[in-house]
């Protein structure tokens, strides 16, 4: 794929991504699920911000150590203003002292990021494990009324294998995904930091699809809409750092999931029945063809 194109997919996706979370806003302003997605979100962060005030040591040691892992690699390769070292001689002994300050201040700063990223990242984890059991059965029913389409065929059972592979997909992203997010130097944050946004969405999108998508199709639809669930990932995670804004974020969370489900069922329906077009007109030209 040549860079154009690579950026008009990444635009394609933040546009799509941009979309949903509209819609979700749509789907979301209703009073019972406002109120359970309030109430959900303040439980969420009082548990954590009580785990986080009572725990502060090892969790700030823990982000420290992340954080001088990360800038020891950028020193080594040199990719940080201020840390190159100059060789053996006394000007270069000379120059230790205020690369290791550089490193310090780096490491410290990298810290609060990480703790700020650690302790969003767990309250939207865990608003995302409550989410199917308080909330998304409602934002299912309301946002899957806006798709009538869909929900006139029921189905089909896709087989055994194809639902073990839809199930283990987001599993192994989250276990190898991770290691080699961690292996990557310097931006290994950012990777992570990517792929927990991804896998916040994907993880939610087999049940934000019950009843309108059997295992094949879902598949199909995480392929098509992948770069789209990565940028409304991250959106999420950022909304959650905007006060008020962010007492509605399950149902932001569970409505966005399902939207960008069924847009993605929509958009293959299209481009399957637009195939089956082209198949059949192709075949009628070439047996007009043959007649003649």
């Amino acid at each position: 794929m040549s860079l154009k194109a690579r950026w008009h997919s990444l635009l394609g996706a933040v546009r799509e991504s941009l979309v949903c979370l509209a819609l979700a806003f749509r789907s979301s302003l209703r009073p019972g699920i406002a109120l359970r997605s309030a109430g959900l979100c303040l439980l969420v962060f009082t548990v954590w911000s009580w785990v986080l005030y009572r725990h502060f040591q090892p969790i700030g040691t823990a982000a420290g150590v992340v954080s001088v892992f990360i800038v020891m690699g950028g020193a080594v390769l040199g990719l940080l203003p201020g840390t190159g070292g100059s060789g053996g001689s006394i000007a270069g002994m000379a120059g230790i002292a205020p690369a290791l300050a550089m490193m310090l201040l780096y490491a410290a700063l990298l810290t609060v990021v990480v703790l700020v990223v650690m302790y969003v990242g767990v309250i939207v984890a865990t608003i995302r494990l409550a989410l199917r059991w308080v909330l998304l059965g409602p934002v299912r029913e309301r946002v899957q009324a806006r798709y009538p389409a869909l929900l006139q065929s029921r189905p089909e059972s896709s087989g055994l294998l194809v639902g073990v592979r839809g199930w283990l997909g987001p599993w192994l992203g989250a276990s190898l995904g991770m290691l080699l997010c961690l292996l990557v130097p310097v931006i290994n944050g950012v990777l992570l930091f990517l792929l927990l946004a991804y896998l916040n969405v994907r993880f939610l999108l087999a049940p934000a699809l019950a009843g309108i998508a059997n295992g094949e199709e879902r598949m199909q639809v995480v392929r098509r809409q992948r770069g789209a669930m990565v940028a409304f990932g991250v959106l999420i995670l950022l909304l959650a750092l905007v006060p008020v804004v962010n007492l509605l974020l399950p149902a932001l969370l569970g409505a966005g999931t399902c939207h960008l489900g069924c847009r993605g069922m929509e958009a293959q329906r299209r481009a399957d029945t637009d195939a089956l077009t082209d198949a059949s007109a192709g075949a009628q030209r070439s047996s007009i063809t043959s007649v003649r």
